[in-house]
C-alpha cells in the first residue's frame, strides 16, 4: 500500500484507529510491566563487579541515559527530515492530515479536543504538584525527586527541540482547536507520555500488586488517546506525536533506571511491588 493510501485509511476511520490503538497500547504497558519486574528479579551484572551501596552503579545508570539520549536525538533528527516535504514521513502526514480535513466532521472533532485536555499542561501541572507533596509528606523523597525532574526536564526538552526544528503546524481551519509555536516534537504527547508512563511507575512501587496492570494498561491507552487526538485535531503531524512519544520514552527510562539504581544501592526497603 502506497503511503498517500496508508494515511487515507488512517483518516476515514478515526474512531476505529483510536479503539484499535488504545488497545494496543494497553497491551503495551502490560509488556512494559512485565520487563520491570523481570529486572528487579534479577540483580544488575554490575553486582558482581562492584560491592554493594558502589557509587560507580549510579554513575553506570548517568552513563547509559546519556547514551540514550544521544541515539533518542539522533532518531529524531532523522524523523524529522524524513518529515519534510518529499519525505517518507512527510508523504504519510500530509496524507493523514489532507483526509481529516476533509472528512472529520464537528461532533468527532469536539469529542477529540475533550479528549486531548488529558494532555493540557495545567491538568499535568495541577497533578504534578499534588503527587509530589503526597510523595514528600509520605517520605517518599527519591520518587518525589525523580517524578519533578522528569517532568520538568521533559517541558524543557521538548521546548528546545521545537525552536530547534522549527517545524510549521498543518493547517487546522476548523476553529475546535487552536495551537500556536511550532509543532516537532508534540508536547502534549511527550508530557502526557511523561507523567501517565511515571504515575503507573509509582503504582508499581507503592500500591499492591493487584493495582499494577491495571495502572500500566491505563496508562498505555491515555498516552495513545492523548497523542491520537493531537492529530485527529490537526495540530500535530503524525510524526510529531511519534517524536513526542520517543522523547518522553527515552527520558522516563533515564528516570526509572537512575531512581531504581540509586533506591538498589542506597538498600531502599522492599516495595510492594515485590510482595
Amino acid at each position: 500500500m502506497e503511503l498517500p493510501e496508508l494515511g487515507a485509511l488512517l483518516a476515514s476511520h478515526p474512531l476505529e484507529w483510536w479503539l484499535a490503538g488504545m488497545v494496543a497500547a494497553a497491551l503495551w504497558g502490560a509488556l512494559a510491566l512485565s520487563g520491570l519486574r523481570t529486572v528487579r528479579r534479577h540483580s544488575p551484572p554490575l553486582r558482581r563487579f562492584l560491592p554493594a551501596r558502589a557509587h560507580g552503579v549510579v554513575v553506570a545508570a548517568v552513563g547509559a541515559s546519556a547514551g540514550a539520549l544521544v541515539l533518542a536525538g539522533a532518531t529524531m533528527a532523522e524523523l524529522a527530515e524524513s518529515g519534510r516535504t518529499g519525505g517518507h514521513w512527510g508523504a504519510l502526514d500530509d496524507a493523514i492530515a489532507a483526509g481529516l480535513r476533509a472528512q472529520a466532521d464537528t461532533a468527532m472533532l469536539n469529542w477529540f479536543a475533550a479528549l486531548t485536555h488529558m494532555g493540557d499542561s495545567w491538568v499535568l501541572t495541577g497533578a504534578a504538584v499534588v503527587v509530589a507533596v503526597a510523595l514528600w509528606v509520605r517520605q517518599h523523597r527519591l520518587l518525589a525527586t525523580g517524578w519533578l525532574v522528569a517532568l520538568a526536564g521533559n517541558g524543557a526538552l521538548t521546548k528546545i527541540l521545537k525552536a530547534l526544528f522549527e517545524r510549521v503546524r498543518p493547517e487546522h481551519v476548523h476553529g475546535i482547536a487552536q495551537e500556536d509555536g511550532f509543532s516537532f516534537p508534540s508536547g502534549h504527547s511527550s508530557a502526557s507520555m511523561t507523567a501517565y508512563t511515571l504515575l503507573a511507575y509509582l503504582a508499581t512501587r507503592l500500591l499492591p500488586r493487584a493495582w499494577h496492570l491495571p495502572a500500566a494498561m491505563a496508562a498505555g491507552a491515555l498516552i495513545f488517546t492523548t497523542g491520537w487526538s493531537r492529530v485527529v485535531l490537526q495540530v500535530h503531524y503524525a510524526s510529531d506525536v511519534l517524536a513526542g512519544w520517543l522523547l518522553a520514552g527515552t527520558w522516563v527510562l533515564c528516570t526509572v533506571l537512575i531512581v531504581e539504581s540509586v533506591s538498589r544501592w542506597r538498600g531502599a526497603a522492599p516495595s510492594l511491588a515485590s510482595r
